[in-house]
């Protein structure tokens, strides 16, 4: 379905955001506490620096910070995913900028120095707060609006090729959501809010569909959903 198709691709921004703030904050930990944040917040990797870009070991994200710690307003890192990781959420190849615009409060945008993001780009507002619960590796809680568009490649054909545009003027609340109690994987999942989607087949410029989705509660293990497209609405879980 577009609107998970959606959901995955916010989840995969905002685990990348992520991993840039949970950075930060075992970066300005005491000396004292540093092995236990890494240990809670990066379980199974390790974090390693060259000539000031951060690697978190066993994966292709690189981490570029400024002179000025994340959340500080005003710092602006940036995050690169050279690769294709093939783990939940899917995050493909991409490049993103965190700016701090406030108290936990930041502006995610999507560059493209190398050309890798492709069809998949965003423009939001994220505000955060702490996960306080332990058994999670995550950092932050999220509320998210703004702008974006990627290419769904799960719905492409030789005849077809769309483009899923989204505008979030509210917001969507995204919780996260432990996916493996081992290794503490975890993933992004809807919570509130809404979303308008537009659809464009760039092969049929007569194709133009608009969906209006909103979130009307989430969970662990179940998320309900209303959705309008075409003048009906029906209520999805």
């Amino acid at each position: 379905m577009i609107w998970d198709a959606t959901s995955n691709v916010l989840a995969g921004n905002l685990y990348t955001a992520d991993l840039a703030l949970k950075l930060d904050l075992w970066i300005k930990a005491a000396p004292e506490i540093k092995d236990q944040l890494e240990d809670r917040y990066f379980p199974g990797n390790k974090l390693r620096t060259v000539t000031g870009v951060w690697n978190i070991t066993g994966t292709p994200v690189y981490i570029y910070p400024d002179d000025k710690s994340l959340h500080t307003q005003g710092a602006i890192w940036k995050v690169l995913v050279s690769d294709f990781m093939y783990e939940y959420p899917l995050i493909p190849r991409m490049h993103i900028s965190i700016e701090c615009i406030g108290e936990l409060k930041w502006k995610v945008t999507s560059y493209d120095d190398e050309g890798i993001n492709g069809n998949n780009n965003i423009a939001a507002e994220l505000s955060g707060k702490r996960v306080e619960s332990l058994a999670s590796s995550a950092g932050y809680i999220y509320t998210i609006k703004g702008t974006g568009y990627f290419n769904p490649s799960m719905y492409e054909n030789d005849n077809q090729r769309l483009v899923v545009s989204y505008i979030i003027p509210g917001g969507i609340s995204f919780y996260p959501h432990i996916i493996n109690e081992l290794s503490k994987k975890y993933t992004y999942i809807p919570y509130s809010g809404s979303c308008a989607l537009v659809v464009n087949d760039i092969k049929n410029t007569a194709t133009n569909d608009n969906i209006l989705i909103e979130v009307l509660s989430g969970s662990p293990t179940r998320t309900v959903s209303k959705i309008t497209y075409k003048g009906v609405t029906e209520t999805w879980d």
